[in-house]
């Protein structure tokens, strides 16, 4: 039976929360653990399972599908829970400990048995017959929300009126609650993508550069608001922007009806960022190697529940995908992919100059003014400081302000003063930078 590769850095990355983490960390050795196997099925499901002493016998499993399921009979309301976790960490450091045992016991065989019973039920699902949708019904209640967002929006703009009335000096001013009622307000009329929109425009009140940032910002809304009372005379690809602004979701059966050829892509960086209400999630970009352009694949996860696992930079898979509507189209939903594949040497990839990658942000500019994010790969850049502030640089001497999530010194070692490659978000002031490579050394930010 071949092993499942998992590192360590992925096993962390199903951690729920800190606690959890340091928890689990204490209970990843394998002399914790009375008992460590290996199962693998008649038909081919991978199960790692354990046992381990605590304040009771605690015994844990994980089913290694698409989707790791994890199992404990502790009771913590985690998933995964402390032991579980501490499992997945043991396998990574220690994969060799891991004996394969036949028969099972039986408390595995009815969490095997249980899940292969819900599979069973989904491509049974999969496989009916769609649903007639009641054509009517539906139009009934795109209408009333419609009328919902309509009223909630013709409130928001009588609020910026008010406040621009003010001044920006006296809005500054203002409480908490006078934004709270406002993003309330959104929830009601079924708005609530502009809550976003909202807090940025209250934080921007709060930097020490508050004039320009909260004008940019208003101006932003503004524009949001003049496209929504323009929207029927617009095209159809930038009025699904401006309802996925808004906050109305495209199912992605709906998406995946489009699904184009199979390409191959490079994973070239991920970001992880929290929202509202204890949501978090992930931006993943991809490079297309056959189309040379991005592609953005989001996943959520909401209070406890983890984040799968981010693909790790500078492999590729090959992957049927279909794009989200969008004047300038960026997201998109996987059908169906191959295992991941690590490349040496790394393709050139990328734009030439910084002024060609500024020019294509400008015609997506064009099509979509919403765009927030552009990502950026930039081939031959070097990293250098200027006034304390750090830039890259091409060979026409043009230059981006750059931040990153981490410490700079790993890219300063990558590229010891010699163009490297870089891939980033471009915000229209500074560029996040998430990945960097040379050769064949690549490092993940």
């Amino acid at each position: 039976m071949d092993m499942p590769q998992i590192t360590p850095e992925q096993a962390l990355q199903y951690a729920p929360d800190d606690s959890s983490l340091k928890a689990a960390k204490k209970l990843a050795p394998a002399k914790q653990w009375q008992q460590l196997h290996l199962h693998q099925n008649t038909e081919g499901l991978q199960v790692l399972w354990g046992e381990i002493q605590g304040s009771a016998l605690y015994q844990s499993a994980i089913l290694l599908s698409d989707k790791f399921v994890f199992y404990c009979n502790c009771p913590s309301f985690k998933r995964p829970c402390k032991h579980s976790l501490a499992l997945l960490m043991c396998y990574a450091q220690s994969n060799n400990l891991f004996k394969q045992q036949q028969p099972t016991p039986d408390w595995l065989n009815k969490q095997i048995d249980k899940h292969q019973t819900s599979q069973v039920k989904k491509q049974e699902k999969a496989a009916a017959p769609t649903k007639v949708v009641d054509e009517v019904a539906q139009a009934k209640r795109i209408a009333a929300r419609e009328k919902k967002v309509n009223a909630a929006l013709i409130e928001l703009q009588q609020w910026l009126n008010d406040l621009i009335r003010v001044g920006l000096a006296q809005a500054k001013n203002m409480s908490y609650q006078d934004f709270q009622r406002v993003k309330e307000r959104l929830v009601d009329g079924q708005a609530a993508g502009l809550i976003s929109w909202i807090e940025e425009l209250q934080s921007a009140l709060a930097h020490p550069d508050w004039q320009q940032r909260a004008c940019q910002q208003l101006g932003k809304l503004q524009l949001l608001l003049s496209a929504h009372q323009q929207f029927a005379h617009l095209p159809a690809p930038l009025q699904a922007d401006i309802r996925s602004l808004i906050g109305w979701n495209t199912p992605v059966e709906q998406v995946l009806a489009n699904t184009q050829a199979s390409q191959t892509w490079l994973i070239v960086g991920c970001r992880e960022l929290e929202g509202s209400n204890n949501l978090r999630y992930r931006r993943q970009w991809l490079w297309s190697l056959e189309q040379q352009q991005a592609a953005l694949v989001l996943q959520f996860a909401a209070g406890f529940q983890p984040l799968a696992p981010a693909w790790p930079t500078g492999h590729t898979f090959n992957a049927e995908v279909a794009w989200y509507d969008s004047a300038w189209p960026q997201r998109i939903a996987i059908k169906s992919q191959t295992p991941l594949a690590y490349v040496q040497p790394l393709p050139e990839l990328g734009f030439e100059s910084i002024e060609h990658a500024l020019q294509q942000q400008a015609q997506a500019l064009a099509v979509n003014p919403f765009l927030t994010i552009f990502p950026m790969l930039l081939k031959n850049v070097v990293p250098q400081q200027d006034n304390q502030q750090w830039y890259v640089t091409d060979q026409h001497h043009h230059g981006l302000a750059i931040q990153l999530q981490g410490e700079m010194w790993p890219v300063l070692a990558l590229s010891g003063g010699h163009p490297i490659t870089i891939f980033g978000e471009w915000d229209g002031s500074i560029l996040t930078v998430l990945s960097a490579w040379h050769q064949d050394e690549v490092i993940s930010l």
